[in-house]
């Protein structure tokens, strides 16, 4: 990203939890926004999939309290949480530092960002068999 796109903030995007005390910025190119469906997903977040878009690791600052950190597949992922709230935030994988997995809902104006818009369905043979019909 060159200095003069820093400055202007055109790829600087701010999130954080339901009740604020999890707060980031990311800069940098958004990559890989999809839906996931699978069961992990479903059960940890109580829905059926999730939306992760990816940033990376470099551009991302904790502005508020970083989330705590729960190794869902241990040694490989690690999922970050508000442990007030509960608000499911970031996702990262263990011997990776170079893209952090943010859930898309987590960002303040996702339902703005075209960037934003997801270019695939993963894991979708895990979905919920009646997700295919929900329409």
């Amino acid at each position: 990203m060159s200095e003069t796109e820093a400055a202007t903030g055109s790829d600087v995007r701010s999130g954080g939890c339901l009740c604020g005390k999890v707060r980031f910025t990311v800069t940098g190119p958004v990559d890989d926004p999809h839906i996931c469906a699978c069961k992990h997903c479903a059960k940890r977040s109580g829905s059926p999939f999730q939306w992760w878009v990816g940033f990376p690791m470099p551009g991302l600052e904790w502005t508020g309290a970083e989330p705590t950190w729960f190794d869902t597949h241990p040694g490989k992922t690690a999922r970050g949480f508000c442990p007030d709230c509960g608000s499911h935030i970031a996702a990262r994988d263990h011997g990776d530092d170079t893209v952090i997995g943010i859930l898309a809902t987590a960002l303040d104006h996702h339902d703005t960002d075209p960037a934003l818009v997801p270019t695939n369905l993963n894991r979708l043979p895990e979905a919920a068999p009646w997700l295919a019909q929900a329409g």
